[in-house]
């Protein structure tokens, strides 16, 4: 095996598919980075629940595979001095030999033969979308999913598409993220996806994904660019039947700035040392005004926020940290909230964005 290649476009490739590298596990192996050379120059990562393959461009003068320890490799390849370097094995195929400038290395290699491979979908009926309509669903919702072990399927994201609109929906059992999207043809599908497969797809777009593209069977999906693909298993199990949680009759909305109401609540947080037992209390008042307040072992605030209030008088407890963490990742200038009782859920949307539902569950006030 021998080659030729840019640092930094190897280097690119390294940190990605670190990502599907587990730094610790029982199968050595896996603990690698799978190099082969052919037609073109990939990298793998793989951890069995899922893999990324990588292509980076590069000179071929010998086509060969071997598999190298990630971290050891990544760390060389990241101080080398020059702009390129170059691969290339001794005969025995135990060595890799990389030069780049003055600096020359030797690392120990293993034998590609027990590398699991990462097997990609049929892409006969690929989904297409634009990488920033995609990031925005990601963005706008992973942030939702539980963190509790014993639910495993409100840990993942549930995408789906009905006829012309996808929809990406995560839930933790005290807030709802609903992120929509209108797709240029017509499909019907509903899968759970690992948010952590998720995040690491969307953090490793380029400025030059402008299209991304997956598809997915009963038990995996695979989201792919022009430059690498990412397999992961899915999640099984019915996902929760989310549009009977998201009430339709209110009795107050309020229409308010997002980044005023942003600040207020952080402001307001700084005093909370137990989010159960401190929720911070929203007063909308019929006079145009939304009041935070919260009295805590630690301190008391109190701030008046303008909002245009419809409706009835209303006093209602939330966590601070759910609503602000759903704040952060809103574009639109404006939200609307509407609600119904103490007792019943806050639904957040956008005064000119209808892409975005939140549902945030109450908490009760002494």
């Amino acid at each position: 095996m021998k080659l030729t290649c840019n640092r930094d476009n190897l280097i690119e490739g390294i940190n990605i598919v670190q990502k599907a590298v587990p730094s610790k596990s029982t199968i050595s192996i896996l603990e690698g980075i799978l190099i082969e050379v052919g037609e073109e120059v990939r990298l793998t990562g793989n951890d069995s629940d899922f893999g990324i393959v990588y292509e980076v461009p590069g000179i071929i003068e010998e086509i060969g595979s071997i598999v190298v320890n990630s971290k050891t490799f990544g760390d060389i390849i990241r101080k080398l001095p020059d702009v390129y370097v170059s691969l290339e094995t001794d005969n025995t195929g135990n060595i890799l030999m990389i030069s780049s400038g003055k600096a020359n290395y030797k690392l120990k290699t293993i034998s590609p033969e027990n590398y699991p491979p990462v097997s990609f979908l049929n892409t006969d009926n690929a989904i297409e979308l634009k990488s920033d309509v995609f990031q925005a669903m990601v963005k706008e919702t992973s942030f939702a999913t539980s963190q509790d072990d014993k639910r495993i399927i409100l840990q993942g994201v549930f995408m789906e598409q009905r006829e012309n609109e996808m929809r990406c929906v995560a839930i933790d059992g005290y807030r709802l993220a609903l992120k929509t999207a209108e797709m240029a043809e017509k499909n019907d599908y509903g899968v759970i996806v690992p948010t952590k497969i998720l995040n690491e797809f969307v953090k490793s777009l380029k400025p030059t994904d402008e299209k991304l593209k997956f598809c997915c069977n009963a038990n995996q999906i695979m989201f792919y660019t022009d430059t690498y693909r990412m397999v992961s298993k899915l999640y099984k199990g019915d996902y929760i039947d989310y549009k009977r949680m998201i009430p339709k009759d209110f009795k107050t909305s309020v229409v308010l700035e997002t980044k005023a109401f942003l600040n207020a609540l952080e402001r307001a947080a700084l005093v909370i040392n137990d989010e159960k037992r401190f929720p911070v209390t929203l007063y909308f008042s019929g006079n145009d005004t939304l009041t935070v307040s919260v009295t805590t072992e630690v301190g008391a605030i109190k701030e008046e926020v303008s909002a245009r209030v419809s409706g009835d008088e209303l006093t209602i407890g939330f966590s601070a940290r759910n609503f602000i963490e759903c704040l952060r990742v809103i574009e639109d200038e404006k939200i609307v909230l509407s609600l119904l009782s103490p007792v019943s859920p806050c639904i957040i949307t956008g005064e000119s964005d209808p892409s975005f539902t939140y549902l945030i569950m109450p908490i009760r006030t002494r």
